[in-house]
């Protein structure tokens, strides 16, 4: 089998058209302008960040984290926002490693917990199953109301 060199690194501008695609990948299309529009605030924002996995020079995934704080428990939190690995490379470690790296950043900032949310969807109970054996736990069901 062929090795291939996987590098961890915080996803910068010349990131963003792979970063598209990904995000298509994940049902969440966007176009290149609407997710610059996006991404530079966050890239800005010192309670995100974002890493990408790219191997053998090109990206084949990411996670985009955010540190919060909770009315209904103590301490930092960090809220995985987007997670998404290129399908052609789904079961080769890339998601443990992104989620590692999550893990790394969340421990610098003094976060007590790492959480995420994953649609309730029949193509996500794969991502479930992933989510369980790293040592997640399902405890709630997410709500969205669209206010504009």
């Amino acid at each position: 089998m062929e090795q291939h060199t996987l590098v961890m690194r915080e996803a910068k501008q010349e990131d963003i058209p792979r970063l598209v695609v990904l995000m298509d990948q994940l049902g969440y299309p966007v176009t290149e302008e609407d997710f610059r529009t996006r991404f530079a605030p966050i890239q800005e924002h010192s309670d995100y960040q974002t890493y990408v996995a790219e191997s053998d020079g090109e990206v084949v995934g990411m996670i985009g984290l955010i540190k919060e704080m909770r009315f209904e428990r103590d301490g930092i939190h960090v809220r995985v926002g987007s997670l998404v690995v290129d399908d052609r490379y789904r079961g080769s470690g890339i998601g443990r490693a992104l989620l590692l790296a999550a893990e790394g950043w969340a421990g610098t900032v003094g976060a007590r917990a790492l959480a995420l949310n994953s649609g309730n969807r029949e193509e996500r109970t794969g991502a479930h199953a992933f989510y369980r054996h790293l040592g997640f736990t399902g405890t709630s069901t997410g709500f969205v109301k669209l206010l504009q």
